[in-house]
């Protein structure tokens, strides 16, 4: 062998080796809907493969919370090298309730991780736990900003809630006083969503627009929620982007191959050998807003010139 060959292959041994052992890792996820359904889990995972990751455990709680546990519990029973619980606090939780041995990292998307004890810190976080969240109390402004501009002179709102977004609602609350809008708060408390009654409810209050709060099952239900409103001819804005291409008027959220990818490419550093509680929380702070042009026409709403520039996309 010739002595740059091996030079070569002293260095880049060592290197090989680790990546082969990266590449070998198993990786447990805990979403909120099957993988096909789901917003942002397919990115998380399709961002792994690339990384080289491809030994996946995937589990869906199909918005049952309880299902959590079990599968936290499946996946410290397969030995998963390192966790990743995304989309909602339960998911997280489950995972440090069941004490899993392996390295967290999450996707917060529905809630706050300091204020639900995921983490103590965001610079330093701490249970060998660290990832990337979603604000959406900041979002929730953003949104009611949105209907007030495009529906100036309207000022009934129905709001749509659940359990796993009831953290949003104070913050809506608070919003809603500050923009003199009148709420009609909905809360569905379990499964199956009685939408129907909803509307219902929404009709008799003489709603003038609607917004559903992040949850994953309103994402999951985009399409009915769509054809409801536009039966009750209600202007509705979203927090997932798949809103918005559901029939919905407008949608606002997270950049989600940005966020999506960075939780990949965080979990793949703790894989490589970085501790969590040295990687500081992140926040995802890139958003897109999605405008449909064609349930605007159907309802008579006119979208002010300002809200179309800030558009990312619009469906027509």
């Amino acid at each position: 062998m010739k002595r740059r060959d091996l030079l070569a292959t002293l260095v880049l041994a060592p290197f090989e080796r680790a990546l082969a052992q990266r590449k070998s890792a198993r990786i447990g996820v805990l979403g909120p809907s099957k993988l096909e359904h789901s917003v942002y889990s397919p990115g998380v995972v399709r961002r792994l493969g690339e990384l080289g990751y491809r030994e996946i455990e995937y589990r869906s709680s199909e918005g049952i919370p309880e299902l959590y546990t079990k599968y936290a519990r499946e996946l410290v029973a397969l030995k998963c090298n390192l966790a990743i619980a995304i989309g909602t606090e339960q998911a997280a939780r489950a995972l440090q309730d069941v004490r899993a041995p392996m390295p967290v990292v999450f996707l917060a998307v529905d809630y706050d991780p300091v204020e639900k004890g995921i983490v103590a810190n965001l610079r330093k976080p701490d249970r060998k736990t660290t990832g990337i969240y979603i604000p959406q109390k900041e979002l929730v402004v953003k949104r009611m900003e949105l209907m007030r501009d495009a529906l100036p002179s309207a000022r009934r709102m129905m709001i749509f809630t659940d359990l796993f977004s009831r953290d949003q609602v104070e913050p809506t609350r608070k919003a809603a006083e500050a923009m003199r809008f009148e709420l009609t708060l909905v809360d569905f408390p379990r499964k199956p969503y009685e939408y129907a009654a909803a509307f219902e409810t929404g009709r008799k209050a003489e709603v003038e627009m609607m917004m559903t709060l992040s949850s994953p099952v309103f994402s999951l239900d985009r399409n009915v929620l769509a054809e409801l409103a536009a039966k009750h001819r209600l202007p509705a804005v979203g927090s997932s982007l798949r809103h918005a291409d559901a029939g919905f008027l407008f949608a606002l959220g997270a950049n989600i191959p940005k966020v999506t990818g960075r939780t990949a490419e965080i979990a793949a550093r703790i894989l490589g050998g970085a501790k969590p509680e040295d990687i500081p929380v992140e926040q995802g702070d890139e958003f897109e807003l999605v405008v449909n042009a064609k349930t605007a026409a159907a309802l008579g709403v006119r979208i002010p010139e300002r809200v179309l520039a800030r558009a990312t996309r619009i469906v027509t």
